[in-house]
């Protein structure tokens, strides 16, 4: 059986997205005239996407690709890293509209 995409291929592409997303993102804050924060933000998504994938990596290394506790274990990462996200986005939220009532 072969496999649709590689490691390797997958891995390239991570690093393509770890490039491309801060010039994506500088485009976008040109766009809408907020270029350090487009930077900021596409820096952001290329090192969280590629840090999640390193970290996905060693994991599923570590503890097998199809075992229950590697699904376990990610399934737990992800929540807590989702948790994060939206409490930073409410936040942040709150934040903007307290300045602009």
């Amino acid at each position: 059986m072969k496999e649709l995409i590689t490691l390797e291929q997958a891995r390239q592409l991570m690093l393509i997205l770890l490039i491309a997303a801060p010039v994506i993102g500088l485009i976008a804050g040109l766009i809408r005239r907020r270029p350090l924060a487009g930077l900021a933000l596409g820096l952001l998504v290329g090192a969280g996407n590629y840090g999640l994938w390193t970290m996905y990596c060693a994991i599923t290394d570590r503890l097998g690709l199809d075992t229950m506790k590697n699904l376990l274990v990610n399934l737990g990462i992800f929540i807590v890293i989702g948790v994060l996200i939206g409490s930073c986005a409410a936040w942040y939220q709150a934040s903007q509209s307290e300045k602009n009532p």
